[in-house]
């Protein structure tokens, strides 16, 4: 096991000295890479991984054939700064017949599983023009590799770095639309395509969604459909963008989040009467008032904290002085609630780790903005 551990940290040292002294397959682009302008994507038209344009839009990179809807965060900088360190490695094939192996077949020809990468600069200059195909993992763990060769040239190239080139145009966006934990979640209204409307509120006693306008004779049948549609804000991701053009119907439904701290997002739906497909617009506001509403009370709840000073909290102790479990972060609410009648989310509580009687500080987050420390007393 060590002769092994050592071969393979002595393979990562070799690939660094070599790195210095392979040549750069293209030279000049590290002082080139503020003048990027344009990055063009080309595939083959049987090739169901599409061609696209990425250019900037607003100082952020975008895709034309989206909208110019942004590219993922540092999507961009990784390929540039990956094709700037790629190195050569060994000299392949310049027969055509044999490109295909090497998946760099030329990107005319139907079939081809090449991708043509083309950049331009600010003045519309061709500064790269390279295909790539193959790429292989290196399996000691070292730097993987690529087969390459320069457009109109025929040679062929084993490269070595860094570089990935991703597959489809959604591999190149960022997918996250929205991020919001469920706690913050202060209301959900769901209209359905007759019109009848589903009210829930996040419970945080009890960790889930109530339904506000629940009729008597009926009952919640699935919790768990509940909290799906509940935290959707939370992990919220795109299969596919669009430049907004198609009409909203109301007909078709909708959905509204609302957040504690004044975000409001709004869903609603538009159909595609060419692919009969449903696309969802979406909308963020945030209320201004009641943001700041929120925080005041979270400012004024911290006071009223800080004024009760410290909360006393009763635990079994062993003969030898230790605690019988620990101090959790819900006891730490229990207190706090039996103190101000207030409910708190114990997920926003923190506990240091506590197994013996004393005095201890617990921090709490109120607010985006706003966090309060509160003392604890643990007594027998």
């Amino acid at each position: 096991m060590c002769i092994a551990a050592g071969l393979v940290q002595y393979n990562r040292w070799a690939d660094t000295i070599r790195n210095v002294n392979e040549e750069l397959v293209f030279p000049k682009l590290s002082d080139q890479l503020e003048t990027i302008a344009k990055i063009k994507i080309e595939r083959s038209i049987s090739d169901t991984r599409g061609s696209f344009v990425i250019e900037p839009f607003d100082n952020k990179w975008g895709i034309i054939q989206k909208g110019g809807y942004q590219t993922r965060d540092g999507i961009i900088r990784e390929t540039l700064i990956g094709l700037s360190q790629l190195t050569y490695q060994e000299a392949k094939t310049q027969d055509p017949d044999r490109y295909s192996k090497l998946k760099l077949r030329d990107i005319t020809k139907k079939g081809s599983e090449a991708t043509r990468l083309v950049i331009e600069d600010n003045q519309g200059r061709i500064i790269l023009d390279a295909l790539f195909g193959k790429r292989l993992q290196n399996l000691s763990g070292g730097t993987p590799s690529i087969y390459m060769r320069k457009t109109n040239e025929p040679q062929s190239w084993l490269t070595k770095g860094e570089l990935e080139i991703r597959n489809g145009v959604l591999d190149w966006l960022s997918v996250i639309l929205t991020s919001i934990q469920r706690e913050r979640i202060k209301r959900v209204l769901i209209t359905s395509r007759d019109g009848n409307e589903l009210k829930l509120t996040y419970d945080t006693t009890f960790e889930r969604f109530e339904i506000e306008n629940l009729p008597n004779d009926r009952e919640i049948k699935s919790r768990f459909q509940l909290l799906n549609i509940g935290i959707i804000p939370e992990n919220l991701l795109l299969q596919d963008v669009r430049p907004a053009r198609l009409k909203v119907d109301p007909e078709l439904g909708g959905a509204r989040w609302e957040t504690k701290d004044g975000l409001i997002i709004n869903l609603s739906l538009a159909a595609d009467t060419t692919t009969k497909n449903l696309w969802a617009a979406i909308s963020v506001t945030i209320r201004n008032n009641d943001s700041e509403k929120v925080k005041k009370e979270a400012i004024d709840f911290k006071t009223a904290l800080a004024t009760i000073g410290r909360f006393t909290i009763k635990k079994q102790v062993g003969e030898d002085g230790v605690l019988f479990g620990t101090v959790t972060n819900g006891d730490v609410a229990e207190a706090i609630e039996a103190a101000t009648k207030k409910d708190i989310d114990r997920r926003d509580i923190t506990v240091p780790d506590i197994h013996n009687l004393g005095s201890f500080v617990a921090k709490i987050k109120l607010h985006q903005e706003v966090s309060a420390e509160v003392n604890i007393e643990v007594t027998s």
